[in-house]
């Protein structure tokens, strides 16, 4: 008898399309896109998963989605009004923000509108010193007239959302905890931050501004939640249903509103989980993934086969999030990005976008601004009956008179002006490039590029020419990676919190304790959450981010991964509360140091700055087929296309789904597929190899380059 094959379904909603990823346990592999619905996200969803063709009611094990719905509210300034209590007399923190701006000398340049406006701001009589002790108590009596203010405030802006960051409250959150209870007795439907719960650590500025927007995100998560979990009702959906967290991990969606500000970047976590799956699979040891799509351009690293992480992520300038988030930088530069003449009288691309409604000129859907779409298919590069698979034919005449009018601007020609505009989007995700790698201490000549998105491919050799990086990677279905990643993403929980010990004094002594307490609250926060059918165990990994005396940014020094009840894996001690942590440390750090830096200061004393936790489930492990068409004699085409530098040639056209492993051909050369577009350049060598990605390396002779023969 024949069992029906079990599912496991993941998806990404982007600012153009909502892309759909569906695994089965027999290696079967199903791949939708459809156009996403800003207005309301979730009916993209629901339409992506009805065309699956599969019944929902019983063959799936897993729904998981990345979504941008909090992104956007927070990009878009579409969040819930926001009502901040903080301590009497630093009611302008978050107008003070930091003395740092964009341009040292831009004097016009303007800070951010806080989340929280002043006339919604409460001072409360409090007082907690820096070391943690109470100067002056929270009255009942204070209490209550604050609670009466809130009232006060929450008729008057409707849909309100209450954020609570206290002086110094990450060492003493007590009054803190007293005002929520109060607040959630009073005021039940109303959402309740504590910045002691959403960020305990030090800065008040980073800290509120972190609580604030957890607060402003608050009620819209909690809506799209509600609606999501009421569709998949609805359609008696079975299995797990989670969303994903911008630390690459999976919350339950009945948790997903715990503490939305982990949603923030929810929808480009997935992209950067499956770009470091790829990573590995092929066997790089550093790389940098790249995912872009219509909107956007995010880019990460991974070293050693470990996506990086920081505490600290701005999502504008002077904007921080101080939670843990996978480390990316995140530019307007995707296949919808407009490219326009500034008041400058110079060439700009992006960061606005024509998104997915009206979209490109070429989609015929009311664009007038040319794209970079639109640029690639002036270039030849976009075939316009081959976009998605032929399901929305490109308008290329309207693209070519798009970019015409650019054009006279400029005072070029066509082609010129359509090269301008790719020439000006790969430096600027170059710069991208240069933000997670030369500004962590990472050299890019050292990384080969993971390239995926439905436009990374189109541009990725391009980047890794300019900037002389290893070899670009794209993986299989390159289109939809971002909902592959949420797939095979794990569950996860994070604690982390500001603890400042000079290493060689005795209170550093306190460090394994708190350790071994953020572990432990991380395990029962994932064990309670833990999917029922889940059979792994939960591992634990503790790390103290450490510094010099004097500097003013820090080292991560991983303390522990193992689990709580036995040894697993000791990286530096046999359990997360080792007695002699603090000396352990200090040689970690300076080793650690030398290593990134080239140098260490053995005499110069060293401090703890963060300690925290992570608790991980991992998810199942995935055996599929991407492709199953290939042949060993596929079918070759050519087409005139720009490959560079206004030289238009005949460029070999091969169809990606036809391709094995083995399979070679030199540039210039276009392998086209239903969700991306792969562009090899002349110099450079495309090669599938065994996990079907394809491999783009520069040739030694350029002259071989310009055979635009196939050969197996």
């Amino acid at each position: 008898m024949t069992t029906s094959p079990r599912w496991r379904v993941g998806m990404d909603t982007g600012g153009t399309f909502t892309d759909l990823v569906a695994l089965s346990d027999q290696g079967q592999l199903l791949l939708r896109k459809v156009s996403s619905t800003p207005r309301n996200p979730s009916d993209a969803v629901f339409a992506a998963l009805e065309r699956t063709g599969l019944d929902l009611t019983a063959d799936l094990d897993d729904f998981v989605l990345g979504t941008t719905i909090a992104t956007n509210a927070v990009i878009m300034r579409r969040g819930a009004p926001v009502i901040l209590l903080t301590t009497a007399g630093f009611e302008d923190v978050l107008y003070i923000q930091r003395i740092d701006r964009p341009g040292r000398y831009d004097l016009q340049w303007v800070k951010a509108e806080p989340y929280a406006p002043r006339r919604t701001t409460v001072g409360v009589k409090e007082r907690v010193l820096a070391d943690g002790t109470v100067r002056l108590t929270l009255a009942d009596e204070e209490v209550d007239r604050v609670i009466e203010t809130v009232g006060g405030l929450l008729a008057e802006h409707d849909g309100a959302a209450i954020a609570v960051s206290l002086l110094n409250s990450y060492l003493n959150p007590d009054h803190e905890r007293t005002l929520a209870a109060k607040l959630r007795a009073a005021f039940p439907q109303v959402a309740v931050s504590l910045s002691g719960e959403v960020a305990p650590v030090w800065r008040e500025y980073e800290r509120t501004a972190t609580t604030a927007m957890d607060a402003y995100v608050s009620p819209i998560v909690q809506r799209f939640a509600h609606t999501l979990a009421n569709g998949l009702g609805e359609r008696a959906m079975s299995g797990w249903h989670a969303l994903m967290k911008s630390n690459g991990g999976q919350v339950p969606l009945e948790h997903s509103a715990d503490r939305p500000i982990e949603l923030v970047l929810s929808g480009l976590a997935g992209g950067m989980m499956g770009g470091g799956y790829w990573a590995r699979a092929v066997g790089s040891d550093k790389a940098v993934t790249l995912d872009m799509g219509g909107t956007s351009a995010d880019v990460g690293v991974v070293v050693d086969g470990q996506l990086q992480y920081t505490g600290l992520f701005e999502v504008e300038w002077g904007v921080p999030i101080a939670v843990p988030i996978i480390d990316v930088s995140t530019i307007g530069a995707g296949g919808s990005s407009l490219a326009y003449v500034g008041n400058d009288g110079l060439l700009h691309v992006g960061p606005e976008s024509a998104g997915a409604d009206p979209g490109p000129v070429c989609y015929g859907r009311g664009g007038t601004q040319p794209t970079v779409t639109d640029a690639n298919l002036v270039m030849g590069r976009l075939h316009p009956d081959h976009f998605l698979g032929g399901e929305l034919a490109l308008d290329a005449e309207s693209a070519e008179a798009a970019v015409g009018e650019l054009a006279e601007s400029l005072e070029l020609g066509v082609d010129a002006a359509a090269e301008a505009v790719l020439t000006l989007a790969v430096e600027n995700m170059a710069g991208a490039v240069r933000l997670v790698t030369v500004d962590r201490g990472h050299d890019y000549r050292e990384f080969d590029l993971v390239a995926f998105g439905g436009a990374g491919p189109l541009h990725a050799a391009a980047i890794a020419r300019h900037m002389r990086m290893r070899r670009v990677i794209v993986p299989p279905t390159p289109g939809l990676v971002s909902a592959f990643g949420t797939i095979i993403s794990d569950q996860r929980v994070d604690r982390r919190m500001t603890a400042v010990r000079r290493l060689d004094s005795p209170e550093a002594t306190d460090l394994a304790g708190i350790l071994a307490r953020l572990a432990r609250e991380a395990h029962a926060e994932l064990a309670e959450q833990r999917r029922a059918d889940a059979t792994g165990d939960i591992v634990v990994t503790t790390y103290v981010s450490c510094r010099y005396v004097g500097q003013n940014y820090e080292q991560e020094i991983r303390t522990y991964r193992g689990h709580l009840d036995r040894s697993y894996e000791s990286v530096l001690t046999a359990s997360p509360d080792d007695p002699d942590l603090d000396r352990r440390l200090v040689e970690m750090f300076h080793a650690s140091h030398a290593r990134v830096y080239g140098y260490d200061l053995p005499e110069q004393a060293v401090q703890s700055v963060y300690v925290g936790a992570t608790a991980l489930l991992a998810g199942g492990e995935v055996k599929f087929v991407p492709y199953t068409r290939t042949t060993p004699n596929p079918r070759i085409s050519t087409r005139r296309v720009q490959v560079g530098e206004g030289v238009w040639a005949d460029t070999v056209v091969v169809d990606r789904e036809e391709l094995q492993p083995g399979y070679a051909l030199n540039g210039p050369a276009i392998v086209e597929e239903p969700n991306s577009t792969t562009f090899v350049p002349p110099g450079y060598r495309m090669e599938v190899d065994g996990t079907y990605c394809l491999i783009i390396e520069a040739v030694k002779d350029l002259g071989e380059s310009l055979d635009t023969g196939a050969d197996a």
